[in-house]
């Protein structure tokens, strides 16, 4: 123990030596222009600076076969098919040209390993909408922003099995940050990488590519909506690159986009039944009681990126973006009180009823005594009744208010900010370096509307700010790449450091108070409580690292590489990881490869610390308090918890790479992935006998957990993921102009193996291993034809199954409901009429395909229409517009 101490002293202070040496060396000698990593990629080559100046012309090429890389590996000039890892290049304009400038859809619409899911009530989800590569958990997937780590988003997805089950428990980056117009292009490394890059590269890692050119201006509006009428999108952008000094530049990109929300559902029963009686006009949308669709949006994005050249090769270089958008979504329906002739029952936060009857209880003289004695009107918490001998019943006086029932309206304010600014130079020597420091935020503000807290009674607002969720991130490195003359040898090493805080501020005084009806009605504000005094704080957790790779070509045709990374975080320890690579050509036109790495991910302070209630549907419909608490809390210990660890993986790629003629280039590449102490949502029901153990801990209002859901993050299971990645891509003369056709194919398993007991239940197992389809390909054509130029893409998603999860038995296969797969074609036509204006007309889903109808009978009361899981929404055909001027 005290010789791995004393190892563990003098890695940290290696460390921080080398970052304080390279902060010196900084001042004085020369940097290069490729990015660094946050983590440890010194991007080297001085070529990549020259490139710089080639992308634009190569965005308009129909093909990026031979376009330069600069993920996963440290030496320069490498294309996609000659790095050791399996990699993907996707140009700007492949991401631009699509009907949503977010690249949550963009890019997943094009990568087939990833995936994303639109859930329009599931809290946060709902407008923070996570990826994930190869079906594992999305904040196993590193992003980078131009080498350098992008700061996750504040959002701790919460939601329960079926609603996401990949998303649960996970703290990821929003992809929705970053403008479609600042992009140059998006690197996606199918291969982990935590050896190069740190924690969170376990599934591999996506890095985005800004522009960098020092002149030209591009503007563009959008316009479009669904098939349906609804869900209309206007979207305006600019970028313009600017010169500063002799050879710098700044790149300046902006948008904003405005959409409107989208309903596919069908009325919910008790709605419908609701309406019969009051009116359509009195519930909720008209009728529905509730909406099933994609929220409300309001966004603007800006993205700077500079570079300024110093004295001999030395280059000063910044980055920094902002994002503030707004969102506004819908929640489940509350039933009204009617009478009870009507035979509807009333939500509970407005009446509590007689047994085994549809008529108010009658409210306990002890209960009017505690009002009163608390200097309260009994008339603003119970409704008067001369028939009960307490002169009260338990009927909450603020239902009249609401004669057709309730249907909050949740929402965020998001803001999201990250400054880059570092130095780097040696490209006209063999040490290449790169400094640099980088700070960013997110910020989740969360709104709720038409709601009440049913414990104040007349007195409470129907407006409420439930609090706001803060990640702050900051961190340094000093990263080094050395060639030689004389030697094929790359060699890099560096360190880095890097710090993550987490903020839960409270929320406002009528989304927290605990009222004198609590014990009847419930506490906090309904749908969404605010997060209280005891859940408020500020955690933060400090990493170092240091890391060392070298790559080489042993023959002509033999190369190969091996990197070791050592990297320490508050209260979690140290770990050592390492990757090995190869990669031999037997003739120029085909090449296999393979890596073996080892990687880690250590939990968040969200993770850590996260303490929410919401409500939740049970079987009958009714709703129910579901809370997710820190592992240290009481609620946690008394269900069991233990303190989180890292998660560690094992990973094993091999594939091919086969250019059997100039034209054509084909890659497969079988990958395994395991996967120890995965970090899930445990869940458990309050039983009597933790309330009890609670109580005489002394825990408040106890009693009012009985029965709930209760959650924490527990290292509850494995995974063994296996899968293939098949990429083929062509390019062809057709008559006077250039075809260019791409097909990708992903094929991918999971097995979920050592659950812990009394953790994860058959339901998430299941699911996490069907919910999401196991095959899905792309299909892309290409055609540019003088000033025309026509894109067509199909999608096919396999077919998925998932359990009823909360909702059901907890006994697949006999709870299981299984979903047909869908293919989906997507077009868009462009034509330049000059140097100038362009114009394009497109639709995504064009046969306006929908997923096959829901089958969970609680999804379908709740008016659900179609199959809430699918992998690519319930939308149908969307249909749009852009004009497009360049300057």
């Amino acid at each position: 123990m005290h010789i791995h101490a004393g190892i563990n002293v003098v890695l940290l202070r290696a460390i921080r030596a080398a970052l304080a040496a390279a902060a010196l060396v900084a001042c004085s000698v020369q940097a290069q222009d490729a990015g660094a990593s946050d983590s440890g990629q010194a991007q080297a080559g001085q070529a990549t600076a020259v490139q710089g100046s080639n992308h634009a012309a190569k965005a308009k090429s129909t093909t990026t076969l031979q376009e330069v890389v600069v993920t996963g590996t440290h030496r320069a000039g490498l294309s996609p098919t000659s790095s050791i890892s399996p990699i993907d290049a996707f140009s700007g304009s492949q991401i631009a040209k699509q009907s949503s400038a977010d690249l949550t859809d963009a890019l997943t619409n094009v990568v087939p390993s990833l995936t994303t899911q639109r859930f329009p009530i599931a809290d946060g989800t709902s407008f923070v909408r996570p990826v994930s590569l190869r079906n594992l958990s999305p904040d196993q997937t590193l992003v980078l922003v131009d080498g350098v780590r992008f700061h996750r988003s504040a959002l701790v997805n919460l939601q329960i099995d079926p609603l996401g089950t990949f998303n649960q428990g996970a703290q990821a980056v929003d992809f929705s940050v970053f403008p479609s117009n600042a992009i140059e292009r998006v690197e996606v490394l199918r291969d982990g990488a935590s050896v190069l890059y740190g924690s969170d590269a376990i599934a591999g890692v996506v890095n985005v590519i800004l522009k960098k050119a020092p002149s030209g201006v591009t503007v563009s509006a959008q316009t479009g909506q669904y098939g349906k009428g609804d869900g209309n999108l206007r979207r305006y952008d600019a970028d313009a690159g600017f010169p500063l000094g002799a050879d710098g530049f700044v790149h300046v990109s902006a948008e904003r986009e405005t959409t409107d929300p989208t309903s596919r559902g069908m009325p919910q029963a008790d709605a419908a039944a609701v309406a019969a009686v009051v009116g359509a006009d009195q519930v909720p949308y008209d009728g529905f009681g509730q909406r099933w669709g994609d929220p409300q949006t309001k966004t603007n994005k800006l993205f700077v990126n500079a570079g300024l050249p110093l004295a001999g090769d030395a280059q000063l270089y910044a980055t920094g973006s902002f994002m503030g958008k707004k969102v506004l979504s819908s929640f489940f329906y509350r039933n009204p009180v009617l009478p009870a002739q009507d035979g509807i029952s009333g939500r509970s936060t407005l009446v509590s009823y007689a047994d085994g009857t549809l008529t108010p209880a009658n409210a306990p003289q002890s209960l009017v005594d505690s009002i009163v004695a608390g200097g309260g009107d009994p008339a603003n918490y119970l409704t008067a009744n001369a028939a009960s001998p307490s002169g009260w019943v338990l009927l909450n006086p603020i239902y009249t208010q609401f004669p057709g029932g309730y249907s909050p309206l949740f929402g965020a304010d998001i803001s999201d900010h990250q400054l880059v600014g570092g130095v780097r130079g040696g490209g006209q020597g063999n040490l290449q370096w790169d400094v640099h420091y980088r700070t960013g935020s997110n910020e989740v503000d969360y709104q709720l509307k038409g709601s009440i807290n049913p414990s104040l009674g007349n007195l409470s607002p129907t407006n409420f700010h439930p609090g706001k969720l803060t990640q702050r991130e900051q961190g340094a490195g000093a990263d080094f790449v050395r060639s030689f003359d004389d030697s094929p040898l790359t060699l890099a090493f560096g360190a880095n450091w890097r710090q993550e805080t987490y903020i839960i501020h409270q929320g406002d005084a009528g989304s927290i108070e605990v009222g004198p009806t609590a014990s009847v009605f419930g506490v906090g504000s309904d749908a969404f409580q605010g997060f209280p005094a005891n859940a408020a704080g500020r955690f933060t957790q400090n990493s170092e690292a240091a890391y060392v790779d070298a790559e080489t070509n042993f023959t002509d045709q033999w190369s190969g590489a091996a990197a070791v990374r050592y990297e320490r975080a508050d209260n979690y320890g140290s770990k050592i990881v390492y990757k090995l690579s190869s990669r031999y050509a037997f003739t120029d036109a085909f090449a296999l490869r393979g890596t073996y790495n080892t990687g880690f991910r250590t939990p968040t302070p969200g993770q850590a610390n996260t303490l929410n209630v919401t409500t939740t549907a049970n079987a009958q419909g009714g709703l129910i308090p579901s809370g997710t608490y820190p592992v240290d809390n009481p609620v946690a210990r008394a269900l069991g918890s233990r303190p989180l660890k890292t998660e560690t993986s094992r990973s094993l790629s091999v594939g091919a790479v086969w250019t059997p003629l100039d034209n054509v280039t084909t890659t497969l590449d079988y990958y395994r992935i395991r996967i120890d102490d995965r970090i899930g949502l445990v869940s458990n029901s309050v039983t009597q006998a933790t309330v009890d153990q609670l109580a005489a801990g002394g825990y408040p209002n106890a009693q009012l957990l009985l029965g709930s859901d209760a959650s924490y993050f527990g290292n509850a299971f494995g995974s063994d993921i296996r899968g293939i990645d098949f990429v083929v891509d062509t390019r062809h003369q057709l008559g006077n102009g250039r075809l260019n056709i791409d097909f990708r194919y992903n094929q991918n398993k999971q097995n979920v193996v050592k659950v812990q007991p009394d953790t994860l239940n058959d339901d998430f197992v299941y699911d996490l291993e069907h919910q999401v389809p196991r095959s899905r390909s792309v299909l892309s054509f290409d055609y540019n034809l003088h000033r025309f130029e026509a894109i067509a893409r199909v999608n096919r998603y396999g077919s998925w199954s998932t359990t009823v999860g909360l909702f059901g038995s907890n006994n697949p296969p006999d709870d299981v409901n299984h979903y047909s797969g869908k293919t989906l074609l997507d077009l868009e036509a462009s034509y330049k009429f000059n140097d100038t204006f362009t114009v394009a007309i497109g639709g995504n889903n064009v046969f306006n395909t929908y997923p096959g109808k829901e089958q969970n009978a609680t999804l379908q009361f709740l008016g659900v229409k179609y199959a809430l899981t699918s992998p690519f929404g319930f939308n149908g055909a969307f249909w749009y517009a852009r004009v497009t001027a360049s300057f």
